[in-house]
């Protein structure tokens, strides 16, 4: 059996056990245990969102693409050429028609230097081997060239005396003659023209010409386009202008009418 002592001893150890113990828990009562600090997360304000920048597109205007240019052949230059005379004593004139002065006399096969042809295309301007100019006879000159389709020359200094010429069906009518004549007798001032293939006749007088003159239909070629091939009238019919004849007072500002019946 213990004895007191025993006891006793065993008493003092658990007393000193117990007070080792509450020594412990009073140490661990005044030092608390630190708080585990997590580092506080600051929330970070992102910028707002901003859409990028949506460029409008500014669409220049379609470039007009200019027309491409239509090239104009540029008219052949005229190269005068030479014509002869067909006949003896052939008139060079001052200017287009019988009432102007002669200015010479030339012999059948001279060659003049064709410059080009009068409104009509009845005369021919040209040039002398002597560099004279003036204007002869279309159909008194032979060329191997066309006269036809020479350029066209306006005559100076003269006043002009037009008529046009349609059939019932207003075409024109070509290779009609008419005279343009001051007075009576074989002496009297008489100029003529024909009508081409416009049906148009231009009959150029000088400027001196003044007064009363009178117009008439002379004559019908057999080149116009109211003959036939062996220069009879065609269906056998003949014609002629209505009307026959006029009068008229220079200066002339119109054009004369005449109808082919």
């Amino acid at each position: 059996m213990p004895t007191l002592s025993h006891l006793r001893s065993r008493k003092a150890l658990s007393v000193a056990i117990l007070m080792t113990l509450l020594a412990v828990s009073a140490c661990s009562r005044s030092a608390p245990e630190a708080p585990l600090f997590l580092p506080t997360l600051t929330a970070t304000r992102l910028p707002a969102f901003l859409p990028m920048a949506t460029g409008t597109a500014t669409l220049s205007p379609t470039p007009t693409i200019p027309p491409t240019p239509t090239i104009t052949p540029s008219p052949t230059p005229y190269v005068p050429f030479h014509a002869t005379a067909m006949v003896n004593n052939l008139l060079l004139r001052t200017n287009p028609g019988t009432l102007f002065p002669a200015l010479r006399m030339m012999q059948k096969d001279t060659s003049l230097l064709v410059l080009g042809q009068s409104p009509g295309g009845e005369w021919i301007s040209v040039q002398t081997p002597t560099n004279e100019s003036g204007w002869v006879f279309a159909k008194l000159l032979e060329s191997d060239q066309p006269l036809d389709l020479i350029p066209f020359i306006q005559p100076e200094n003269v006043q002009l005396v037009k008529g046009h010429v349609v059939d019932a069906n207003n075409q024109p009518v070509n290779g009609i003659q008419f005279a343009i004549t001051q007075g009576q007798g074989t002496d009297a001032p008489r100029n003529d023209a024909m009508t081409d293939a416009n049906g148009d006749f231009y009959a150029f007088m000088p400027l001196t010409a003044s007064g009363e003159w009178y117009v008439s239909y002379v004559a019908i070629a057999c080149t116009s386009n109211k003959m036939d091939a062996n220069c009879n009238y065609l269906g056998g019919k003949v014609g002629q202008s209505e009307p026959v004849g006029t009068f008229i007072t220079l200066p002339l500002t119109s054009t004369l009418e005449f109808t082919w019946k």
